[in-house]
């Protein structure tokens, strides 16, 4: 069951997710709390995307309780990229699609650093210069959760720090950020709590502090291969 209301926690408390007789997430519960960033962490195929695609309510059949904000957005995939828009009319369709003022969309685009490419069709930009434009399209209608999967795909090096500053600014206005990602160093540089996913069922759920105080070097590194081992393949 997926429900919204004002409490603006993202929760998912005994997910059951199958495929035909596969059963590709079992018995998972994690959360992602307004002011914190959240990474879910795993190997490629471990069920991360199919884990937030369920809590959003994206997976026609599950079992077990998932609760969201009202006010959420999402980043999944490409964001709904169209080549032939430019960067500016792609951000205005998604802030018309939430209910928003337009005279926002200038604003989003200049907190993703594209206000020089806004004229640009979407087609002719390079793969960071369309994740900046799904991220500026992801914003818009003051979210209180935003969910985000691989957000750094295409980013350079520089691009991943401009994320990681972005997402802490969100997370200080008091908006409960959620990403997925199998990038161990991004994860390490952003995060305040980490859900770790491999073979569809959670190995880990709680504060990068805790999760990294086992380990004689305090690294996010250590701690993830300790409790995935060998499947991190």
């Amino acid at each position: 069951m997926t429900s919204t209301s004002t409490d603006n926690e993202f929760r998912i408390r005994g997910l059951e997710v199958r495929y035909g007789t596969n059963r590709v997430v079992r018995d998972m519960s994690l959360s992602a709390k307004p002011g914190r960033v959240t990474c879910v962490l795993g190997p490629n195929g471990a069920g991360k995307t199919t884990t937030l695609r369920a809590g959003l309510g994206l997976v026609g059949r599950y079992a077990g309780e998932c609760h969201r904000p009202k006010h959420t957005n999402i980043l999944l995939d490409d964001g709904g990229l169209i080549p032939g828009l430019t960067v500016r009319q792609h951000v205005t369709a998604r802030a018309l699609s939430v209910g928003v003022s337009t005279g926002c969309v200038d604003d989003l685009i200049d907190t993703v650093g594209m206000t020089d490419a806004a004229a640009m069709k979407i087609g002719k930009c390079s793969m960071g210069m369309k994740r900046r434009t799904a991220l500026a399209a992801a914003l818009a209608g003051d979210p209180q959760l935003v969910v985000l999967d691989e957000p750094s795909a295409g980013l350079d090096p520089e691009g991943i720090r401009w994320l990681g500053t972005l997402l802490r600014n969100l997370a200080q206005r008091g908006v409960a950020v959620l990403m997925a990602t199998h990038h161990l160093a991004e994860a390490a540089g952003m995060t305040d709590d980490v859900a770790v996913i491999c073979g569809g069922t959670l190995r880990f759920s709680g504060s990068l502090k805790e999760m990294t105080s086992g380990t004689t070097t305090g690294s996010l590194d250590d701690a993830y291969f300790a409790l995935i081992g060998g499947e991190a393949r």
